[in-house]
């Protein structure tokens, strides 16, 4: 069942997005007629069914509004990874800028993650900055929100997964790791990394090999280079 809530967005890459691989979530669209470069998404959301109005604006090109994604909860986790096999999943360890969140979600949706999980507290959200910086990605991938990060990455372990840390500590670039099977990557927040009681539960620590003069990467960018690494090996 949809959520009765609704937003809107005049995101034209979160719109086709959302009109691609996710229709059944949209209640409308709004669009300027005159503007010949939107017939092609119009076309698109015609063939989903989708309402289209015609806006009366003269200042507005697109807008979408649809009803969002809602953060799921421990239950969730726990139906998901018994229905669903060789899974992938993202624990981020207080993750509080909205512009990294979303530049993670869309990284994810590319690289075909399964769900992200945050803790409850000290982690942003699925604010209105992270659903448009992500071009629709929060809306297709689930994000979880749990008590406590220790106790799921203990369940997770329980269940067969492969918990990995970055670090930049480890002796062990990320591109010598094998990531098939049911895997979970932790990453931490902007100015701590990973929590210490976090990363010694994890199965193997590893870092991004990097030009010494560069001290890390902003947490966003390294999740791409490493998510990116797990896709190609998983793809072959």
């Amino acid at each position: 069942m949809l959520s009765k809530r609704v937003i809107t967005t005049s995101d034209l890459n979160f719109i086709k997005t959302q009109i691609e691989l996710n229709h059944e979530q949209i209640v409308e669209i709004v669009f300027n007629p005159t503007i010949e470069r939107l017939k092609p998404i119009v076309d698109k959301a015609k063939e989903k069914n989708i309402l289209i109005l015609n806006s009366k604006a003269k200042d507005l090109r697109m807008s979408m509004t649809f009803h969002p994604q809602e953060i799921r909860d421990i239950n969730f986790l726990e139906k998901f990874i018994f229905n669903k096999e060789n899974l992938f999943f993202l624990i981020l360890d207080r993750i509080q800028d909205p512009q990294n969140l979303g530049s993670i979600f869309r990284s994810s949706l590319g690289a075909n993650v399964d769900a992200i999980i945050i803790p409850n507290k000290n982690s942003c959200r699925l604010t209105k900055t992270v659903r448009e910086v992500s071009k629709g990605a929060t809306e297709l991938i689930p994000m979880i929100s749990v008590p406590n990060l220790m106790k799921v990455v203990k369940f997770l372990s329980q269940n067969n997964f492969k918990i990995y840390s970055c670090s930049s500590l480890s002796d062990k670039n990320f591109f010598e790791e094998n990531f098939q099977g049911n895997l979970a990557l932790i990453f931490g927040s902007e100015n701590d990394g990973v929590s210490k009681n976090l990363e010694d539960l994890a199965n193997q620590k590893l870092r991004i090999p990097m030009d010494s003069r560069l001290e890390s990467l902003n947490v966003s960018n390294a999740t791409s280079v490493i998510l990116f690494e797990v896709f190609r090996q998983r793809e072959l």
